[in-house]
């Protein structure tokens, strides 16, 4: 199990890092709510922008994205 040591957290503020290099500076993920991934996002500073459904195969999910206004904040650590 490579949970909780910190390997996502590294992969996704390498992605923030080069996303706001190239002029990005905002992030919007989507989630499936039922995901317990939503604490990994919520505890990275993201906030829910957005729910939805969306049907997948004749089944409903629900979705939530979790966005970032400025990505710098998440780059500092602010």
């Amino acid at each position: 199990m490579y949970q909780g040591q910190g390997i996502g957290s590294r992969l996704t503020l390498t992605l923030v890092k080069k996303l706001y290099e190239l002029g990005f500076h905002s992030m919007l993920v989507w989630v499936l709510a039922d995901n317990p991934a939503c604490g990994f996002y919520e505890a990275l500073g993201g906030h829910k922008i957005y729910e939805k459904q969306d049907e997948i195969g004749g089944i409903i999910l629900n979705e939530i994205a979790y966005g970032w206004r400025d990505t710098l904040a998440l780059i500092t650590g602010r």
